[in-house]
């Protein structure tokens, strides 16, 4: 069997692409994400956290901590203008990124929630409490 490698000769152009090549296929995996966004909520007003630019081509995670029990919803949005429209998140037509939560304690979201590619893309999660305290986090 023959290879590639056996048929080219090592020389400095082909290590220099081939270094290229391997840098272009690393770069959307490669240096820090954006910013983090997080915010505490302890009362019963509606707060909408936001904007949360991700990185692109890599999941970005959203985490819901009860530090106090705490009862409310929450909903993820999505904004492709700089906030001015924030749209509920479906998936199949249906909605998605929805929670109900009631005596919560500890986690209530801690997950991946997309891949974004468009670089127009913010997002911003929507709380309200009926009571208790939590700890948000879009990173």
């Amino acid at each position: 069997m023959t290879t590639l490698s056996q048929n080219l000769p090592a020389t400095a152009g082909r290590q220099d692409a081939l270094a290229a090549l391997l840098t272009l296929l690393a770069a959307p995996f490669q240096g820090p994400g954006n910013a983090p966004v997080t915010q505490t909520v302890a009362d019963t007003q509606t707060h909408v956290i936001g904007p949360f630019t991700p990185p692109l081509g890599r999941d970005w995670w959203l985490t819901l901590n009860a530090t106090a029990t705490a009862s409310g919803t929450a909903q993820l949005l999505r904004s492709t203008d700089g906030g001015a429209t924030r749209i509920a998140v479906t998936a199949g037509g249906v909605p998605w990124a929805i929670w109900t939560f009631a005596g919560a304690s500890g986690a209530i979201v801690n997950e991946a929630m997309d891949r974004e590619t468009d670089p127009a893309a913010t997002w911003f999660l929507q709380i309200t409490l009926t009571g208790g305290t939590v700890a948000c986090r879009m990173a």
